[in-house]
């Protein structure tokens, strides 16, 4: 198909959510959709009330959750007495990642940055034992081992708007200058975690950005779109909603305009860290399939329902101290008193699809293909071909992402019932970029649905670890729903300071 008709037919599929309106696909496609979920915890829940009885285990720490923040802690009480807990089949949370012939590709965050001076020492120290960065003092800054999984400068990025190629998000003009200008006094004022910035710059986390460059800039309509679009990307909502802190850290965190940043994804993306922490553990310790179910408080310590899901049973724990790392709205269900603490919490539901292909393809590849489309819920996709350059499994992957708005939750139920539509509409957004028909050459689709994905960092959120005012000290709080920003490196101190909570306890 020529170009002009894909501009022509997309122009139909600029819709405002890709849950609401889905076309039907023209044509029968030649590939399997399968979506993977975890909205029917709530069926399992239901379901348990026919499972039998397991067994009671005595324990000293019980990690609920086996993300980045859960394993971070799991990997810092190695030595000590503990079991973990996670729903899905595998772990990794929302830095998950899933096998297809034989090649594991990324479903959830899949990058991080090196990491400059004044970053939080006890998780660089934690990465230097796992062999996963170094310091290279000429720089002065922690660069990464593996340098297969760098992405070449020149393949980092492409951005396609108004059916045009450009190398930036930010157009170019007098306004993003003076806007960087402007990010560049705060250069090495924004380290992570954010817990080290200095209370001084506090006040940013009180004003939302859009209000703070309102009174800074004399703003346009296109540079909100942009930033927008850079806001949602890393924090799930755009500058009116997140906190003017935020947005600044996000500029200002690495000295992305005034030298090359070296990037890193693996094409398991962020699961490469989860990985190299479960190497070090324990096998036996770590439970994929176990959902907590109940969690009450007695004189000694806890009482833990955990449900085995494989083996449709109900267990028993019984535990001194738990690190809850799991999405904090569950605690409605699982440990009531604490969800008072998280109740204000907003999040973004994000769909990332995994569009397998196989065939011949436009070159060169970029490995971020950033989208500026009437669809404002889509943002883009990563290639695989900028991360592994040989395809040596022959098979590219396109990850798409779909940052939805806090409202479209409800709306992800119809995902498996519009599941073609989907991968049908978002296939058609990539041919678009690409000016030609993918279809043919797509093998298999994944959509992976995840309700409470991000956390959005709005005025007032950060700086609010609920560890300081929790009652029962014996239950510790970790993760990025926990008063963080949304990033790896803040998950994987959110695990560490809170391993250090239930040791002083």
């Amino acid at each position: 198909m020529e170009r002009r008709d894909f501009i022509k037919t997309s122009s139909l599929l600029a819709l405002p959510s890709i849950l609401s309106s889905c076309r039907l696909p023209t044509r029968k496609p030649g590939y399997e959709v399968e979506v993977q979920s975890d909205v029917a915890t709530g069926h399992l829940l239901m379901q348990s009330k026919s499972f039998e009885t397991g067994k009671t285990v005595s324990i000293e720490t019980l990690i609920v959750g086996g993300g980045i923040a859960g394993m971070s802690a799991a990997y810092h009480l190695k030595n000590r007495e503990f079991v973990l807990c996670e729903l899905s089949d595998q772990l990794g949370g929302s830095s998950s990642a899933f096998t297809y012939e034989g090649s594991r590709f990324s479903q959830g965050a899949l990058y991080d940055f090196s990491y400059p001076e004044g970053y939080g020492r006890e998780v660089l120290g934690m990465l230097e034992a796992l062999k996963i960065i170094d310091y290279q003092p000429w720089k002065n800054n922690w660069n990464f081992t593996d340098q297969e999984h760098i992405i070449l400068n020149r393949r980092k990025n492409r951005v396609y708007a108004s059916g045009a190629y450009r190398n930036e998000v930010i157009s170019d003009g007098a306004l993003k200058d003076s806007f960087f200008k402007h990010i560049a006094s705060f250069q090495g004022k924004m380290p992570l975690p954010a817990r080290l910035i200095n209370s001084n710059l506090h006040t940013l986390n009180q004003v939302s950005f859009l209000d703070y460059l309102t009174e800074k800039f004399n703003l346009t309509d296109r540079f909100i779109a942009e930033v927008d679009y850079h806001m949602r990307d890393d924090y799930g909502a755009g500058c009116s909603a997140v906190s003017a802190l935020a947005g600044i850290h996000y500029y200002a965190c690495r000295p992305y305009n005034m030298e090359v940043v070296e990037l890193f994804s693996p094409k398991e993306g962020n699961f490469y860290f989860i990985r190299k922490m479960a190497d070090t553990l324990p096998k036996a310790q770590l439970l994929t399939r176990h959902l907590v179910k109940k969690i009450t408080g007695n004189q000694d310590g806890f009482t833990v329902e955990v449900l085995d899901i494989h083996n449709r049973l109900i267990h028993t724990f019984k535990t001194k101290k738990i690190i809850y790392a799991g999405q904090k709205h569950a605690l409605k269900y699982v440990y009531p008193q604490g969800y008072a603490h998280f109740k204000n919490n907003i999040y973004a539901p994000w769909m990332v699809l995994n569009i397998v292909t196989k065939g011949a393809l436009p070159t060169p590849a970029y490995w971020q293909n950033e989208i500026l489309g009437a669809d404002a819920t889509f943002l883009g996709f990563v290639d695989s071909a900028a991360q592994d350059r040989e395809l040596k499994d022959g098979n590219r992957v396109f990850t798409a992402f779909y940052c939805l708005p806090p409202g479209a939750r409800n709306d992800l139920v119809m995902v498996n019932s519009r599941r073609d539509q989907i991968a049908a509409t978002t296939i058609d957004y990539i041919s678009d970029y690409f000016g030609m028909d993918i279809g043919d050459a797509v093998q298999k689709v994944f959509i992976k649905v995840r309700g409470h994905a991000m956390p959005i960092p709005g005025p007032g959120y950060l700086f609010n670890d609920r560890n300081f005012y929790s009652k029962n000290k014996n239950l510790v709080y970790a993760g990025v729903d926990n008063g963080r920003l949304p990033l790896l490196f803040e998950a994987l101190d959110s695990g560490i300071q809170a391993s250090k909570l239930v040791l002083s306890s």
